[in-house]
């Protein structure tokens, strides 16, 4: 099937499905947009294991193992044990408020469009409730004029009723689906680099108190 014979079939669906069809194309659009861009932000965010930071601190020092991490993609670990270098000075309590705080900033930042990828979920369904409703009213309004005699008239308003519908599950069903793994990931990465940046927390002051 060449470029041209897509574009006329997705074209004649959206014909078909009545004017619904169209905001609910562009919300599914958005919605997967958003999670391969969030996937793979969350993909690069995670990196490597921190193991490789833990062991060049005891081999090339401090500040060539924070240049090795700065070139990893693991930015949400390097900016907790970023807060740990700064406020160490401080004391504990001034490096947890920091961290409690660069974290709190971090779930907000990976979470943003998390948001919009459940409105669209939550959305879509509705619209397809819209496109049924407004598919029925269409086949009583031909029922109307014509009554029961023209089959042809009648399925016109109750395609527009199913392709609605179903559209507007199709497009619900995957996201929802995905707002929840990434909504898990997110929770995975944040809890991950928090445990492993107390390490480092620990390993700073026990340091000290030696």
């Amino acid at each position: 099937m060449d470029e041209y014979s897509v574009i006329e079939a997705t074209m004649s669906i959206l014909l078909r499905g009545g004017w619904v069809l169209l905001p609910l194309f562009l919300i599914g659009w958005l919605g997967w947009f958003l999670m391969f861009e969030r996937y793979g932000y969350y993909f690069m965010l995670k990196g490597t294991s921190t193991s490789k930071f833990f062991k060049d601190l005891d081999t090339v020092g401090e500040e060539a193992a924070f240049a090795k991490l700065r070139k990893r993609r693991f930015g949400y670990f390097l900016a907790l044990v970023e807060n740990v270098r700064k406020y160490r000075n401080d004391g504990p309590v001034a490096v947890r408020n920091a961290m409690l705080a660069t974290r709190h900033e971090l779930d907000v930042s990976l979470s943003k469009s998390l948001k919009t990828i459940v409105t669209c979920a939550s959305i879509a369904p509705l619209l397809g409730l819209l496109g049924t409703v407004s598919g029925m009213v269409h086949t009583f309004e031909t029922i109307k004029q014509f009554g029961f005699g023209n089959p042809v008239l009648l399925a016109d308003g109750i395609s527009e009723a199913l392709l609605t519908t179903q559209a507007g599950l199709l497009v619900a069903f995957p996201l929802m689906l995905v707002y929840n793994y990434l909504e898990s990931r997110v929770d995975s990465i944040g809890d991950f680099a928090w445990g492993e940046a107390l390490k480092f927390e620990e390993r700073c002051f026990a340091k000290e108190v030696e």
